[in-house]
């Protein structure tokens, strides 16, 4: 991923100087949906000492990580085009289902699940309808949900083409705030991305673009002694939109 922010910064020194020199044109508005990804999430779920075994003097914890569905992602921007840098601030929500989640270990130890193990699970984080598939692997028949919902300060870099057709590469900083079952926090986010601009006018652009966003690890607790740990949640999007300026 290192390499993927080296090779932006790359390619936005070589924007064309003579462009950046452009008169600004003005602010823009932009909707945006499509479809959002997330790559498989660790979690960590803990409690009181004997919760998942027996007491060892220590807070109990299972790890495994959580499998999730695609998701439509909607979207909101408004910024300020410069010419051929624009800056612009994105809301985006999208809400993704936990359809899995593959346990590896109790307390530290490694564990092979039975029937009677995933039901307990089950009972304890308080789904019904779930089943037990390969090794470790509780599915289920309508899980949690990973809802998500953004504020990222971005910066793009509009790549000159002399025609209707205008690709941009860029990436932001900001903050997504998150929630499974009622219960999340928000974190420090950022994103990289690019795309291509259908010019339909001088004021109206279709866009189609990709971008992958990271947020940091976090731990949400319930109470003094329970909550659950998740590793960094990362989404790749895929987005249709409508950019008008004013």
């Amino acid at each position: 991923m290192n390499r993927m922010i080296a090779s932006l910064m790359v390619a936005a020194a070589f924007v064309p100087g003579a462009a950046l020199a452009d008169e600004g044109r003005g602010f823009y508005g932009s909707l945006e949906a499509g479809v959002n990804a997330v790559s498989d999430v660790p979690v960590t779920i803990y409690d009181a000492d004997g919760t998942f075994g027996v007491a060892n003097g220590t807070k109990d914890t299972v790890e495994g990580s959580y499998d999730l569905k695609s998701a439509a992602m909607f979207g909101g921007t408004l910024g300020y085009d410069f010419g051929t840098v624009r800056a612009d601030l994105q809301i985006a929500y999208a809400r993704n289902s936990i359809r899995a989640v593959s346990l590896a270990k109790v307390n530290g130890t490694a564990v092979t699940l039975t029937g009677a193990d995933a039901t307990d699970f089950c009972d304890y984080i308080e789904y019904t309808n779930c089943t037990l598939s390969g090794t470790n692997t509780v599915n289920f028949a309508s899980g949690p949900k990973l809802r998500q919902l953004s504020a990222m300060a971005n910066l793009w870099f509009d790549i000159p083409m002399g025609g209707k057709v205008e690709p941009y590469i860029g990436g932001g900083l900001g903050v997504a705030g998150f929630e499974v079952d009622g219960e999340g926090k928000g974190k420090f986010a950022w994103q990289i991305g690019a795309g291509v601009a259908f010019k339909l006018s001088d004021s109206i652009a279709l866009t189609a673009d990709f971008r992958h966003r990271r947020v940091s690890k976090v731990d949400v607790a319930y109470d003094a002694v329970s909550g659950y740990q998740l590793g960094k949640i990362k989404t790749t999007s895929y987005g249709l939109g409508l950019r008008v300026g004013f």
